[in-house]
């Protein structure tokens, strides 16, 4: 189902990257309010992780974009390990001394008009053709379809999609842990797949109740879900310019 509606991006241009950023702006800084909107000034909420032009590998990131109006509607970033540290050891602790081919993989997130449930229909979408978790978009030539069915298993198949384009990425470049800072929320999404991430630190306060994860990225790779997507990622070197940024609204 994830391949019929949404395409993930590696932002491997300025464009791309920007695009990445405001997404997190518009998540972390407009609605959820972590970080300082004044920071920010062009809308675009990035951090000393992330790379500052083509050639810098410090960290990969990676858009989620629905196929039928081209709109940016997630991300996710995989940080690499800098000599001294991954992101999440700025924060905490972990009980183990991480290696330096371990990477991160944070800055998940969703726009609010996919993540937030709707009470009303949502524009675009028959809410009564459902069945066998396929989505029925009615066909509109006159008007752009600007809203999206908005239910937790959308929002799971969009994580499932951003997670399988970082593990092919991860596995790809012969990287065999990763690690995580989250809440339960996400851990139980993951264990529903049979996927195993092993706490490796203690629950501490930030930005809510957040512990740190560690995963075997080959052991995750064994998981059925996999099979359900026909592809993990594309460049967005490779989209033209007619088709690349459009962003939310």
């Amino acid at each position: 189902m994830f391949d019929d509606y949404f395409e993930v991006f590696l932002a491997d241009t300025k464009e791309g990257r920007e695009v990445h950023y405001n997404i997190r702006y518009q998540v972390y800084c407009e609605e959820l309010g972590y970080e300082d909107t004044s920071k920010f000034p062009d809308q675009l909420e990035f951090d000393k992780w992330d790379p500052q032009d083509d050639e810098d590998q410090r960290s990969v990131l990676f858009l989620v974009r629905l196929k039928h109006t081209k709109q940016w509607i997630a991300a996710i970033r995989i940080a690499h390990h800098n000599g001294e540290m991954i992101p999440l050891q700025e924060v905490t602790s972990v009980d183990h001394e991480i290696g330096n081919s371990a990477v991160e993989i944070s800055r998940l997130c969703i726009v609010k008009e996919i993540r937030v449930p709707y009470t009303q229909t949502s524009y675009g979408i028959d809410e009564n053709d459902l069945s066998n978790n396929q989505l029925a978009i009615k066909d509109d030539s006159d008007e752009k379809i600007q809203m999206f069915y908005s239910n937790p298993k959308i929002k799971s198949t969009i994580i499932w999609g951003l997670f399988n384009a970082t593990m092919q990425y991860i596995a790809d470049n012969k990287i065999k842990k990763a690690y995580l800072l989250t809440n339960r929320a996400l851990v139980r999404v993951l264990g529903r797949q049979g996927v195993v991430v092993d706490k490796v630190g203690d629950t501490f306060e930030h930005r809510g109740k957040r512990s740190p994860y560690r995963f075997d990225v080959q052991e995750i790779l064994t998981k059925p879900i996999w099979s359900t997507f026909k592809k993990s990622y594309s460049m967005y070197s490779e989209l033209s310019g007619s088709s690349a940024a459009k962003r939310w609204g």
